[in-house]
């Protein structure tokens, strides 16, 4: 039962990382097409969000989760909020 839990949480952090990784692109292309540094702000901070997201779920699936890799994603996170915050306000 274990191994079926594990490969799907692999499965379903794959899908993540791809939808994560395709909105941050999309972003991205955004702001080559404008120019408006906001955007580039944007798509960084969804990348340390989405990357601070998922560190714990692939760290867990290969038995090295420890509370430094979660102190880490969730400083990821915050960083990654921040930085979308800072974009929308500026």
């Amino acid at each position: 039962m274990y191994d079926y839990y594990q490969t799907l949480i692999l499965v379903l952090a794959a899908i993540y990382l791809l939808i994560g990784g395709g909105f941050i692109i999309y972003i991205y292309d955004s702001y080559k097409r404008t120019k408006q540094k906001f955007m580039l702000y944007l798509s960084v901070g969804f990348f340390f969000l989405i990357i601070g997201a998922a560190l714990p779920v692939l760290s867990y699936t290969v038995a090295v989760l420890d509370r430094s890799t979660v102190v880490v994603a969730i400083l990821l996170q915050i960083a990654g909020l921040s930085t979308i915050f800072y974009s929308v306000v500026k």
